[in-house]
């Protein structure tokens, strides 16, 4: 092990992400000239996973997958020490130490951890295959898009959600033939009431994908030039060029030593983005703050999220006092000529209603009088109000949301559930 750093107010930042960048720059503007080392397990400048997918379809250059621009410049300007290919193998909060894979040992007084989230591969057989990828990192976005110039003609998108539908889009309009499977039973299970994942699967079949909802994928099995992809309950397996898994992510956590900072699916966090350790904070991806619906901690994984929780944890790091309250999960995607927006819960209610003139669809639910989720289909103007519908109405305990809004807003809020329950 390399000599432990003597340096004093050292500020450790575990993780190079759109979370780490926002600390660092609360940190600077809150007037701290502490010296802060920053610990990533890879080369590549700050990236947008949601991003990824756009540079493989030829939407974007490849530097555009960096919007706070490269590790230089982020140096540079914030004045930050970078340790690059350096992942984070133990962090002893005890000590006050981080400890490198390479064997770097470097003290600390406040630590962030902004270390993210990877994909997961379900445990089966043939799923660490050659033509089988995942979809988040820009080496995934690099060996997906280095297999399509290969030109194949068919492929399997395991998971139905708003990564898994992206591609979709993108291989289709590439003329590839695609098969979408999904253990749950319909589109974007997490995000989607099933009325509306039904609107979206038919505008899917349109356009020529095939569906393959409800069962699981079992074994891939490597076949000539292509893979043999089997499902439970069905002896004939999709024959495909490649597949791509879109299951979903998993915090990283692996340094985090659970006996002292306090997990579940990732690290919990108070409003000022504090662990249950002193000088230990937790932002982004990795973080589970709290969901302003159902008031329990929550893994919201959304770049916005990931800002918010980044500045707040600058702020209280560099001896401010600043909350981020929590957040609702909240996701809008458009693919195939199609806007699809999911807001709050939609699975827990007790009033539902819906409107759909076979163009746009809106789906509200309720709980206790406050409406507490959405489904839109290219209604994207109604995002924002039902939003702030959900979030004033629990913020201020009321039982109707009349009152709570700019007259604007609640003028819009009024009409969109007037149409809705006339339906």
């Amino acid at each position: 092990m390399r000599e432990l750093s003597k340096m004093v107010k050292n500020i450790a930042i575990i993780g190079n992400g759109c979370a780490a960048v926002e600390c660092i720059k609360a940190l600077r503007e809150c007037g701290c000239n502490d010296t802060i080392h920053l610990f990533s397990d890879h080369s590549y400048p700050v990236y947008n996973p949601m991003l990824t997918t756009y540079y493989v379809a030829g939407k974007i250059d490849f530097s555009k997958l960096f919007p706070f621009g490269t590790n230089d410049e982020l140096a540079r300007t914030f004045n930050v020490r970078f340790h690059t290919r350096s992942p984070v193998m133990t962090l002893d909060t005890t000590e006050k130490v981080i400890v490198t894979a390479d064997g770097l040992a470097v003290s600390y007084d406040r630590c962030l951890i902004a270390s993210g989230a990877s994909p997961v591969r379900p445990p089966i057989e043939g799923i660490h295959s050659g033509r089988v990828y995942t979809m988040r990192t820009v080496e995934d976005a690099i060996g997906l898009k280095t297999a399509l110039e290969q030109k194949p003609t068919r492929v399997l998108v395991v998971g139905a959600s708003m990564v898994g539908i992206k591609l979709v889009e993108l291989f289709r309009a590439a003329g590839i033939d695609v098969c979408l499977a999904d253990l749950a039973t319909h589109l974007f299970p997490a995000a989607a009431h099933p009325d509306c994942a039904a609107v979206l699967a038919e505008r899917l079949r349109e356009n020529g994908v095939d569906l393959r909802f409800g069962t699981s994928l079992t074994r891939l099995e490597e076949s000539g030039a292509g893979l043999l992809a089997y499902f439970a309950g069905d002896t004939m397996p999709e024959r495909v060029d490649l597949a791509v898994i879109c299951i979903g992510v998993r915090a990283n956590t692996a340094f985090v030593d659970r006996n002292c900072i306090d997990t579940a699916a990732g690290v919990l966090v108070n409003e000022r983005m504090e662990t249950n350790v002193h000088g230990v904070y937790a932002a982004g991806d990795v973080a589970q703050g709290r969901n302003l619906l159902t008031g329990q901690p929550q893994i919201v994984g959304l770049w916005s999220n990931a800002r918010y929780q980044g500045r707040t944890a600058g702020r209280n790091m560099a001896g401010e006092h600043d909350v981020f309250p929590g957040n609702i999960p909240h996701n809008i995607t458009h693919f195939m000529n199609m806007d699809f927006i999911g807001i709050g819960d939609v699975k827990n209610y007790d009033k539902m209603r819906k409107y759909w003139d076979g163009n746009h669809f809106i789906q509200l639910f309720w709980q206790e009088g406050l409406i507490t989720g959405a489904n839109l289909v290219d209604s994207y103007t109604s995002s924002g109000v039902i939003r702030q519908a959900l979030i004033k109405g629990l913020q201020q305990s009321c039982v109707h949301n009349q009152g709570t809004m700019p007259l604007v807003q609640d003028l819009l809020i009024r009409k969109i559930i007037m149409e809705v329950e006339q339906a």
